[in-house]
């Protein structure tokens, strides 16, 4: 017997809740992907590269694109 969890068998109030959670994680990441294109290396803190290689490839559930907005500009 499996334990798994099908998306068809979650109760509505969790599908909406997954799915206004992606659409902010999604909006965070592209919102942040398009701040640190826009920046220059020295209004970052740490690679550039980095950032957003963290922020293409890491699924956070909106968490980094949070800190790099909070804590990886430089103002």
């Amino acid at each position: 017997m499996s334990t798994s969890k099908k998306l068809e068998n979650l109760p509505k109030p969790a599908k909406v809740l997954l799915g206004v959670g992606g659409l902010a994680d999604a909006g965070l990441r592209a919102y942040a992907l398009m701040d640190i294109a826009r920046r220059d290396q020295e209004d970052v803190n740490g690679p550039k590269e980095l950032w957003v290689g963290g922020l293409a490839l890491v699924n956070s559930l909106g968490i980094l694109p949070l800190v790099y907005l909070k804590w990886g500009r430089k103002n």
